[in-house]
């Protein structure tokens, strides 16, 4: 896919190290990749920052593990898989308590997102989130 005077490439995926310097590492790997000019470029960063986040702070991939995150590029939306290696406690969910300090990353995945979801196919204990940002002439 081409925005502005960057080719997109369809699909890219990245590993990186369950810690909270690796939020930072996945915003300038989406940036990087889709390009400052790509229509989705700000809110799939937000997003990514917020489901990466999570993976560090809530599941068992928090304190060096795993966090694998997938960009996929297509004519009428982004979409993001985050893998992580799950949490036995909970599964991500929508707080909506807005006075909260924190816990709103999956209220905002919810607002920006066309479609979001949870999968537990992968490998044991493992998880993906998974969301797809429309393209702003996509949007219904």
């Amino acid at each position: 896919m081409t925005t502005g005077q960057q080719t997109v490439p369809p699909r890219s995926t990245v590993t990186f190290p369950g810690v909270p310097e690796s939020v930072a590492a996945a915003r300038c790997h989406v940036r990087e990749l889709l390009g400052e000019a790509h229509p989705a470029c700000d809110d799939v960063t937000l997003l990514v920052s917020e489901v990466v986040t999570n993976s560090v702070v809530h599941s068992g991939s928090g304190g060096g593990g795993r966090v694998e995150m997938t960009v996929a590029v297509g004519d009428g939306a982004v979409r993001v898989e985050v893998t992580d290696a799950g949490s036995g406690r909970s599964g991500p969910h929508v707080r909506h308590e807005p006075d909260a300090e924190n816990g709103r990353g999956m209220f905002l995945v919810d607002l920006l997102a066309g479609r979001w979801g949870v999968r537990e196919d992968g490998p044991p204990g493992s998880r993906t989130l998974w969301f797809e940002v429309p393209l702003p002439a996509a949007r219904v």
